[in-house]
This record gives C-alpha cells, structure tokens and sequence, in this order.
C-alpha cells in the first residue's frame, strides 16, 4: 500500500503492513487503554503500568479471548500513558457479540476498549502500517501465540 509518508521509516512501516495484511485475515482492530481512576497512585497521581505489565494484561487478555492469532503494538500517549493496538483472528471469523465479549474482557480490568472490524485487506494494511511500525523505540509489539504460526496458511485456513 502506497504511503504519504517519506523515507525508509516509510517503506518499513509499509512492508511491515502488508506483511502482518498477508499472513491471512485479521477480525478485530482498534485500541485498548487505561483508566488512570483505577490505577494505583502515589503523590503525584496515578501511576501508568510498566511496559511489561502492559505487556502481561495483553496476553492474559488474549488467552481469555478466544483469539487465534493477534499482533499487537504497545505505545505510549503523549502524557505517558500506555495503551495498545491489537490486531486480531479469531477462529471461523467474527461472531455476533465478539466485539462486546473482547472489549468488556479489556475494560473489566482494565480500562477502554474500541473494537472494530476490518473493512478490507487496505484497512488491515494501514493499521499495520500505523500502529504496528510506530513508536516502536518506546513501545513493543506483541505476537500472538507466543509459538507457532500467525499465518492462516500455516494454520490450515486458506
């Protein structure tokens, strides 16, 4: 996918996400954050999670859900603040109630959840392209399952 983006930081978040587009079809995309309310605090506030405690929920939330494959990219807001970009399969495609199902998981614990479904192959690939390859020198991306294969093709579905 063409980008308006300039330079090799460019073309690598463009490969990047026709790669992650091409390993078969992604259900789920969108955004998992904090609720600063229900955070520890000290005296300055409420304190954000470390990166790998971040990184910890991510996969408890994952194994919760019944996803099969996911990549999902940790970044962080301007404030400091943690939050998360998860692309996610889920096996025989999405079921109705699935986005309320994943999202209610993440925001029981956690914090807010928006969840949607991929429109096309060309959204899959911008959203790869710019949450998976950005801020990647502050954040982290986690592939899901920790082995194995997130290709369908690998997994026998296509």
């Amino acid at each position: 996918m063409p980008s308006e983006r300039r330079g090799s930081t460019a073309a690598i978040a463009d490969a990047w996400g026709e790669w992650i587009a091409g390993l078969g079809e992604w259900h789920v995309f969108g955004g998992l954050t904090y609720d600063p309310a229900r955070r520890r605090t000290d005296e300055r506030g409420p304190v954000p999670p470390g990166a790998d405690v971040v990184k910890a929920h991510a996969r408890a939330w994952l194994r919760q859900s019944r996803a099969e494959a996911a990549v999902v990219a940790l970044e962080y807001q301007k404030n400091g603040w943690p939050h998360l970009h998860p692309l996610v399969r889920l096996p025989g495609g999405i079921r109705r109630g699935d986005l309320v199902e994943l999202g209610q998981s993440w925001f029981s614990h956690h914090g807010y959840a928006r969840l949607e479904l991929p429109r096309s192959r060309t959204d899959t690939c911008a959203y790869a392209s710019k949450y998976l390859a950005k801020d990647l020198d502050r954040g982290d991306v986690i592939f899901w399952p920790p082995r194995g294969s997130l290709s369908s093709h690998q997994l026998g579905l296509r």
